[in-house]
C-alpha cells in the first residue's frame, strides 16, 4: 500500500509518502502563498526519492480546510487529477484536526482580518465545532479550556511558531476515515461568520 499525504491549506507545504505504514519520504516547510508553485515539484522529487510512480499510488490523504482559499485547492486539485488518471483512493481530513491530533489542543488557522479558524481537540477528537472567531472570541474560548495548548498558525496572534509533524498526524487521522466515494464532487471546507455565533460545546 503506497500512500501520499499532502497539506497545502495554510502556513506549511507538507508532503509525505508511506509504504505499508512506513514513512519513506517527506518534506514539510513554510510554504504559505507558494504552495501552488512548489507542491508538484516537491511531490515529484519525493516520488523520485522513494522510487515510485504516481500511477502506482494506492491512496492519497489531503486536508480539506478550513484555510487559505487558494491553498486548500492546491492539494485538492492534485488529488482530483490523480483520481482521474489512476485508481487511487482519496481521503480527506480537517486542516485543524491535523494540528490537534494528539493531547489537549486548541487548533487555529489564520483567517485574516484579525480572525482565526479554531477548534478544540483532545487526542484528535473534536470537542467543539470548527469556528470562525475574532481574537477576542478566541481568548474567551481559551478561558473555557485553560489546560489546552494553542497550536497552529500562532503567528496570527503574534506568538512564536511551534512546529507540528503534520505529515504523521494527517496519515494517522487518515486511517480512521473512509475514502471519498465521488471525488469529483469534493469541495473545500469553508466556515462562515455565522459559525462563530453558535454554541462552542
Amino acid at each position: 500500500m503506497t500512500t501520499i499525504v499532502m497539506d497545502t491549506s495554510n502556513q506549511y507545504l507538507a508532503v509525505g509518502i508511506y509504504q505499508d505504514g512506513q514513512l519513506i519520504a517527506n518534506k514539510q516547510m513554510i510554504g504559505s502563498k507558494r504552495q501552488s508553485e512548489e507542491a508538484i515539484p516537491v511531490l515529484n522529487a519525493l516520488c523520485e526519492e522513494a522510487h515510485i510512480e504516481l500511477r502506482d499510488v494506492d491512496e492519497m490523504i489531503i486536508t480539506k480546510g478550513p484555510g487559505s482559499y487558494t491553498g486548500v485547492r492546491v492539494a485538492m486539485t492534485i488529488a482530483k487529477t490523480l483520481a482521474v488518471i489512476s485508481n487511487v483512493k482519496i481521503k480527506t481530513i480537517s486542516s485543524l484536526a491535523a494540528y490537534g491530533a494528539d493531547g489537549k489542543k486548541i487548533a487555529i488557522i489564520d483567517a485574516r482580518s484579525k480572525k482565526v479558524f479554531a477548534c478544540v481537540y483532545e487526542d484528535g477528537q473534536p470537542l467543539t465545532k470548527e469556528m470562525l472567531l475574532t481574537h477576542e472570541e478566541l481568548a474567551a474560548l481559551q478561558e473555557k479550556y485553560p489546560d489546552y495548548a494553542l497550536v497552529g498558525e500562532l503567528k496570527a496572534l503574534d506568538l512564536p511558531n511551534v512546529d507540528v509533524d503534520l505529515v504523521s498526524a494527517i496519515y494517522d487521522l487518515g486511517q480512521q476515515v473512509k475514502p471519498i466515494e465521488q471525488v469529483d464532487l469534493l469541495v473545500p471546507t469553508y466556515i462562515k461568520d455565522v459559525e462563530a455565533k453558535k454554541k462552542w460545546y
